[in-house]
Protein backbone atom coordinates (compact mmCIF):
# COMPACT_ATOMS: atom_id res chain seq x y z
CA UNK A 1 0.00 0.00 0.00
CA UNK A 2 2.63 2.36 1.20
CA UNK A 3 4.86 1.72 -2.43
CA UNK A 4 1.66 1.71 -3.96
CA UNK A 5 2.21 -2.34 -5.35
CA UNK A 6 -0.40 -4.67 -5.60
CA UNK A 7 -0.77 -7.79 -3.50
CA UNK A 8 -2.86 -10.47 -4.40
CA UNK A 9 -3.84 -11.43 -1.38
CA UNK A 10 -7.55 -11.39 0.05
CA UNK A 11 -7.46 -10.61 3.25
CA UNK A 12 -10.47 -12.51 5.44
CA UNK A 13 -13.20 -9.36 7.38
CA UNK A 14 -11.86 -10.14 10.62
CA UNK A 15 -8.37 -9.59 9.83
CA UNK A 16 -9.00 -5.74 8.12
CA UNK A 17 -11.16 -5.08 11.36
CA UNK A 18 -8.17 -5.44 13.25
CA UNK A 19 -6.24 -2.76 10.92
CA UNK A 20 -9.04 -0.66 11.80
CA UNK A 21 -8.65 -1.62 15.27
CA UNK A 22 -12.25 -2.73 15.68
CA UNK A 23 -14.02 -4.99 17.84
CA UNK A 24 -14.89 -8.57 16.26
CA UNK A 25 -17.85 -10.22 16.56
CA UNK A 26 -19.95 -12.98 15.61
CA UNK A 27 -20.71 -12.08 12.22
CA UNK A 28 -16.61 -12.02 11.68
CA UNK A 29 -16.25 -15.55 12.69
CA UNK A 30 -16.66 -17.10 9.34
CA UNK A 31 -13.64 -15.66 8.04
CA UNK A 32 -11.63 -16.97 10.31
CA UNK A 33 -13.32 -20.41 12.25
CA UNK A 34 -16.25 -21.25 9.36
CA UNK A 35 -16.42 -24.93 11.19
CA UNK A 36 -16.78 -22.99 15.06
CA UNK A 37 -19.44 -20.49 13.45
CA UNK A 38 -21.60 -23.12 11.90
CA UNK A 39 -21.29 -24.84 15.29
CA UNK A 40 -22.47 -21.81 17.20
CA UNK A 41 -25.64 -21.04 14.51
CA UNK A 42 -26.88 -25.02 15.26
CA UNK A 43 -27.16 -24.36 19.01
CA UNK A 44 -28.53 -20.95 18.24
CA UNK A 45 -31.21 -22.51 16.24
CA UNK A 46 -31.02 -25.74 18.86
CA UNK A 47 -34.97 -26.18 19.59
CA UNK A 48 -34.48 -29.26 22.04
CA UNK A 49 -33.43 -29.00 25.23
CA UNK A 50 -29.51 -27.76 24.76
CA UNK A 51 -28.54 -28.94 28.64
CA UNK A 52 -28.62 -32.76 27.58
CA UNK A 53 -25.93 -31.39 25.25
CA UNK A 54 -23.80 -31.24 28.32
CA UNK A 55 -21.88 -28.01 27.22
CA UNK A 56 -19.84 -25.80 29.60
CA UNK A 57 -18.66 -22.56 29.65
CA UNK A 58 -15.47 -23.55 28.73
CA UNK A 59 -13.37 -23.75 25.44
CA UNK A 60 -10.82 -25.99 24.46
CA UNK A 61 -7.57 -24.66 24.01
CA UNK A 62 -4.98 -26.44 21.25
CA UNK A 63 -1.38 -24.98 21.36
CA UNK A 64 1.74 -27.17 19.99
CA UNK A 65 -0.48 -30.26 20.19
CA UNK A 66 -1.63 -29.83 23.66
CA UNK A 67 -5.16 -28.96 25.04
CA UNK A 68 -5.93 -26.60 27.90
CA UNK A 69 -9.15 -26.33 29.27
CA UNK A 70 -9.86 -22.71 29.60
CA UNK A 71 -13.37 -21.02 31.33
CA UNK A 72 -14.83 -18.15 29.39
CA UNK A 73 -16.58 -17.04 32.93
CA UNK A 74 -15.29 -17.23 36.29
CA UNK A 75 -16.29 -20.79 37.38
CA UNK A 76 -17.31 -21.60 33.87
CA UNK A 77 -16.40 -25.34 34.32
CA UNK A 78 -19.50 -25.72 37.13
CA UNK A 79 -22.31 -23.18 34.40
CA UNK A 80 -23.92 -25.57 31.91
CA UNK A 81 -24.92 -24.10 29.08
CA UNK A 82 -29.36 -23.85 28.72
CA UNK A 83 -31.77 -22.44 26.72
CA UNK A 84 -31.82 -19.56 28.47
CA UNK A 85 -27.73 -18.61 28.19
CA UNK A 86 -26.73 -19.96 25.43
CA UNK A 87 -26.52 -16.61 23.54
CA UNK A 88 -24.48 -15.52 26.00
CA UNK A 89 -21.73 -18.54 25.52
CA UNK A 90 -21.84 -18.14 21.88
CA UNK A 91 -20.86 -14.11 22.14
CA UNK A 92 -18.45 -15.60 25.07
CA UNK A 93 -17.18 -18.09 22.57
CA UNK A 94 -16.62 -15.85 19.57
CA UNK A 95 -15.16 -13.25 21.70
CA UNK A 96 -12.72 -15.68 22.86
CA UNK A 97 -11.61 -16.78 19.05
CA UNK A 98 -11.76 -13.65 17.49
CA UNK A 99 -10.26 -10.94 19.72
CA UNK A 100 -8.68 -12.72 22.92
CA UNK A 101 -6.94 -15.84 21.44
CA UNK A 102 -5.06 -13.98 18.64
CA UNK A 103 -4.89 -10.49 19.95
CA UNK A 104 -0.73 -10.89 20.74
CA UNK A 105 -0.35 -11.83 16.58
CA UNK A 106 -2.70 -9.25 16.10
CA UNK A 107 -1.14 -6.67 18.09
CA UNK A 108 2.60 -7.46 16.92
CA UNK A 109 1.25 -7.23 13.29
CA UNK A 110 -0.67 -4.08 14.12
CA UNK A 111 2.09 -2.08 15.36
CA UNK A 112 4.58 -2.53 12.56
CA UNK A 113 1.85 -1.53 10.32
CA UNK A 114 1.39 1.69 11.85
CA UNK A 115 4.95 2.80 11.78
CA UNK A 116 4.56 2.66 7.64
CA UNK A 117 1.23 3.44 7.61
CA UNK A 118 -0.76 6.56 9.96
CA UNK A 119 -3.40 5.04 11.48
CA UNK A 120 -5.54 8.32 10.34
CA UNK A 121 -5.00 7.05 6.63
CA UNK A 122 -6.75 3.75 7.64
CA UNK A 123 -9.43 5.10 9.08
CA UNK A 124 -11.06 7.34 5.98
CA UNK A 125 -11.56 3.50 4.45
CA UNK A 126 -13.68 0.70 5.73
CA UNK A 127 -12.48 -2.67 5.18
CA UNK A 128 -13.94 -3.65 1.54
CA UNK A 129 -11.97 -0.44 0.47
CA UNK A 130 -9.02 -1.49 2.37
CA UNK A 131 -8.49 -4.56 0.01
CA UNK A 132 -9.19 -2.84 -2.99
CA UNK A 133 -6.46 -0.39 -1.78
CA UNK A 134 -4.20 -3.62 -1.47
CA UNK A 135 -4.99 -5.73 -4.09
CA UNK A 136 -6.66 -3.60 -6.43
CA UNK A 137 -10.06 -4.18 -8.16
CA UNK A 138 -12.00 -7.22 -8.83
CA UNK A 139 -13.94 -5.54 -11.82
CA UNK A 140 -12.96 -6.53 -15.42
CA UNK A 141 -9.50 -5.41 -16.47
CA UNK A 142 -9.21 -2.31 -18.72
CA UNK A 143 -6.40 -3.22 -21.53
CA UNK A 144 -7.32 -0.07 -23.54
CA UNK A 145 -6.21 1.65 -20.15
CA UNK A 146 -3.80 -0.78 -19.77
CA UNK A 147 -2.28 0.30 -23.42
CA UNK A 148 -1.89 3.83 -22.68
CA UNK A 149 -0.04 3.26 -20.60
CA UNK A 150 2.33 0.87 -21.54
CA UNK A 151 6.04 1.28 -22.52
CA UNK A 152 8.45 -0.51 -25.23
CA UNK A 153 11.77 -0.87 -24.89
CA UNK A 154 14.49 -3.43 -27.67
CA UNK A 155 12.69 -2.41 -30.58
CA UNK A 156 9.16 -2.65 -30.16
CA UNK A 157 6.78 0.78 -30.54
CA UNK A 158 3.08 1.69 -30.39
CA UNK A 159 1.89 0.92 -33.77
CA UNK A 160 4.72 -2.18 -34.40
CA UNK A 161 2.85 -4.93 -36.03
CA UNK A 162 3.74 -7.16 -32.90
CA UNK A 163 2.28 -4.74 -30.98
CA UNK A 164 -1.01 -4.29 -32.57
CA UNK A 165 -1.06 -8.31 -32.68
CA UNK A 166 -0.28 -8.55 -28.91
CA UNK A 167 -3.07 -6.52 -27.93
CA UNK A 168 -5.91 -7.91 -30.51
CA UNK A 169 -5.08 -11.00 -29.01
CA UNK A 170 -5.31 -10.72 -25.52
CA UNK A 171 -8.16 -8.75 -25.86
CA UNK A 172 -9.71 -11.92 -26.99
CA UNK A 173 -8.86 -14.08 -24.17
CA UNK A 174 -11.31 -14.96 -21.45
CA UNK A 175 -11.52 -12.77 -18.28
CA UNK A 176 -9.91 -15.68 -16.50
CA UNK A 177 -7.26 -15.54 -18.59
CA UNK A 178 -6.73 -11.96 -18.75
CA UNK A 179 -6.39 -12.37 -15.12
CA UNK A 180 -3.72 -15.17 -15.21
CA UNK A 181 -1.54 -12.75 -18.04
CA UNK A 182 -1.56 -9.77 -15.38
CA UNK A 183 -0.76 -11.87 -12.66
CA UNK A 184 2.34 -13.44 -15.33
CA UNK A 185 3.76 -10.14 -15.60
CA UNK A 186 3.23 -8.24 -12.56
CA UNK A 187 2.66 -10.35 -9.66
CA UNK A 188 -1.07 -9.43 -9.29
CA UNK A 189 -4.32 -10.63 -11.19
CA UNK A 190 -5.75 -7.06 -9.95
CA UNK A 191 -4.95 -3.73 -11.70
CA UNK A 192 -5.03 -0.74 -9.91
CA UNK A 193 -7.56 0.56 -8.09
CA UNK A 194 -7.60 4.24 -10.05
CA UNK A 195 -6.10 2.31 -13.48
CA UNK A 196 -2.85 1.51 -14.80
CA UNK A 197 -1.41 4.85 -15.16
CA UNK A 198 -0.74 4.08 -11.18
CA UNK A 199 0.72 0.89 -11.77
CA UNK A 200 4.18 0.76 -10.48
CA UNK A 201 6.80 0.64 -12.65
CA UNK A 202 4.42 1.23 -15.92
CA UNK A 203 3.71 -2.37 -17.68
CA UNK A 204 6.69 -2.92 -20.02
CA UNK A 205 7.14 -4.51 -23.13
CA UNK A 206 10.31 -5.77 -24.63
CA UNK A 207 11.11 -7.43 -27.87
CA UNK A 208 12.76 -10.69 -26.62
CA UNK A 209 14.75 -11.56 -29.57
CA UNK A 210 16.95 -9.69 -32.42
CA UNK A 211 15.74 -11.80 -35.17
CA UNK A 212 12.50 -13.05 -36.34
CA UNK A 213 14.41 -16.91 -36.57
CA UNK A 214 12.73 -19.99 -36.11
CA UNK A 215 15.02 -20.79 -33.10
CA UNK A 216 13.77 -16.62 -31.19
CA UNK A 217 9.74 -17.79 -32.72
CA UNK A 218 9.71 -20.68 -30.91
CA UNK A 219 10.40 -19.22 -27.57
CA UNK A 220 7.77 -18.58 -24.95
CA UNK A 221 6.89 -15.09 -23.16
CA UNK A 222 8.97 -14.14 -20.31
CA UNK A 223 7.88 -11.88 -17.68
CA UNK A 224 9.86 -9.68 -14.80
CA UNK A 225 7.30 -8.75 -12.12
CA UNK A 226 9.36 -6.75 -10.29
CA UNK A 227 9.76 -4.60 -13.28
CA UNK A 228 6.41 -5.34 -14.47
CA UNK A 229 8.28 -6.28 -17.68
CA UNK A 230 6.88 -8.86 -20.89
CA UNK A 231 9.58 -9.93 -22.48
CA UNK A 232 8.01 -10.97 -26.24
CA UNK A 233 9.18 -12.65 -29.46
CA UNK A 234 8.14 -11.34 -32.47
CA UNK A 235 6.12 -13.76 -33.46
CA UNK A 236 4.45 -13.83 -36.92
CA UNK A 237 0.74 -14.36 -36.25
CA UNK A 238 -2.25 -14.09 -33.97
CA UNK A 239 -2.83 -18.01 -33.50
CA UNK A 240 0.82 -18.32 -32.87
CA UNK A 241 1.30 -15.47 -30.16
CA UNK A 242 -2.19 -16.91 -28.13
CA UNK A 243 -0.78 -20.10 -28.08
CA UNK A 244 2.20 -19.30 -27.05
CA UNK A 245 0.61 -16.53 -24.10
CA UNK A 246 -1.50 -19.22 -23.32
CA UNK A 247 0.81 -21.72 -22.56
CA UNK A 248 3.08 -19.22 -20.38
CA UNK A 249 0.35 -17.61 -18.56
CA UNK A 250 -0.92 -21.14 -17.46
CA UNK A 251 2.53 -22.73 -16.74
CA UNK A 252 2.18 -21.44 -13.33
CA UNK A 253 6.19 -21.55 -13.35
CA UNK A 254 8.27 -20.14 -10.28
CA UNK A 255 10.94 -17.87 -10.46
CA UNK A 256 13.92 -17.97 -13.03
CA UNK A 257 16.27 -16.28 -15.03
CA UNK A 258 14.70 -15.65 -18.41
Amino acid sequence: MFEGILVDIPFATFFLSKLKQKYNYLNDLPSLDPELYRHLIFLKHYEADISELELYFVILNNEYGEQTEEELLPGGKNIRVTNENVITFIHLVSNHRLNFQIRQQSSHFLRGFQQLIQKDWIDMFNEHELQLLISGSLDSLDFDDLRQNTNYVGGYHSEHYVIEMFWEVLKSFSLENQKKFLKFVTGCSRGPLLGFKYLEPLFCIQRAAGSASEEALDRLPTSATCMNLLKLPPYRSKEQMSTKLLYAINAEAGFDLS
